[in-house]
């Protein structure tokens, strides 16, 4: 009979880890504040849940999307034609003033630190409830 019990209880707690957990928009929140500072550092955001694919955003899929941002703000609002070559040409020189300058004026935003946040922020919303998932059950262990 305890025998049953147990595999009765192992079994139930496989399956109580698979139903999707009520999560804090708090936590999920501050998950989201903290990936999108790794992003803006540089580092990827992945994590991995237990019997699923890894997740995440990487640095690069997230230049990806500022690219777009930019992309999409040149063309929009008739942005200087230069102001690219001016930011590439500015780090090349390593003249960090003008290749800031050169990327705000790209990002066309009052506040283009605000607007870059924004991008992964976007790019992190849709994986917060797997990523805590995922930090519990790494917590399990």
């Amino acid at each position: 009979m305890e025998a049953t019990m147990n595999a009765f209880a192992k079994a139930q707690l496989e399956y109580d880890k698979r139903l999707p957990v009520d999560l804090d928009t708090d936590a999920e929140r501050i998950w989201i504040d903290d990936a999108a500072e790794q992003l803006l550092l540089g580092a990827d955001v992945t994590f991995k849940r237990e019997f699923h694919s890894p997740q995440g955003v990487t640095y690069e899929q997230f230049a990806a999307a500022v690219d777009e941002f930019v992309m999409g703000q040149l063309s929009a609002f008739g942005i200087s034609k230069s102001v690219l070559g001016r930011l590439v040409l500015a780090a090349k020189r390593r003249a960090s003033s003008d290749a800031c300058t050169a990327a705000a004026e790209a990002m066309n935003s009052p506040n283009p630190d605000e607007a870059l946040r924004q991008i992964a922020v976007t790019l992190l919303t849709p994986l917060a409830k797997d990523a805590l998932i995922a930090q519990d059950e790494d917590d399990e262990l």
